[in-house]
């Protein structure tokens, strides 16, 4: 196991340029931009140290700027729960109403507001033995659940509804009509 240096860079804005600090070693220099800002640090200490770039890590700070990013980071931070606790909930509505309410993935995403494509995302395994809720994993997205183009449980409008029989087989008689055919007449 190879060993890590590790050192603090401080950034201070001085007009349009960057002063780049190293405390630890004495070390001071200046840049133009932040994305040389590693490069000159890592280069510095390699050369102080005697040690391979590879073997450097920087902890990079401007600290006149540090409670304004703290608030960033703390947003993301934020953010980012919120994504992990709303992936759980959409978990664990999936799971009962597939599993247990048996609803069709087409319905499930209009229950939840998401195209019904991303509802696979959350859904166990076929053939899969029967799993607890714990044991649910889900697959590897780009990013959060996207809501549906569409609000969930409303049709588009218009859209032309092909209107349906009276005495569709495909429909007991005690159900309500999706459309205003059968209430008309």
């Amino acid at each position: 196991m190879s060993h890590r240096y590790e050192f603090q860079v401080l950034l201070h804005r001085i007009g349009r340029w960057w002063a780049v600090d190293i405390p630890r070693l004495d070390l001071h220099s200046q840049c133009r931009t932040l994305e040389r800002v590693e490069d000159l640090a890592r280069g510095l200490v390699a050369e102080a140290v005697g040690v391979p770039l590879e073997m450097i890590t920087l902890d990079i700070l401007v600290p006149e700027l540090v409670p304004l990013l703290d608030s960033v980071a703390e947003a993301r931070r934020r953010r980012a729960a919120a994504v992990a606790a709303e992936s759980q909930a959409i978990v664990a509505a999936v799971h009962e109403l597939v599993e247990n309410l048996h609803m069709s993935q087409g319905d499930v995403g209009r229950l939840l507001g998401m195209p019904p494509s991303e509802v696979v995302r959350f859904m166990p395994a076929r053939g899969s033995s029967p799993v607890g809720l714990g044991q649910l994993t889900l697959l590897p997205a780009s990013g959060p659940p996207q809501p549906a183009a569409t609000p969930a449980l409303r049709s588009r409008p218009g859209l032309a509804r092909r209107p349906r029989q009276a005495n569709s087989p495909a429909r007991p008689s005690w159900a309500i009509p999706d459309d205003d055919t059968e209430r008309r007449s």
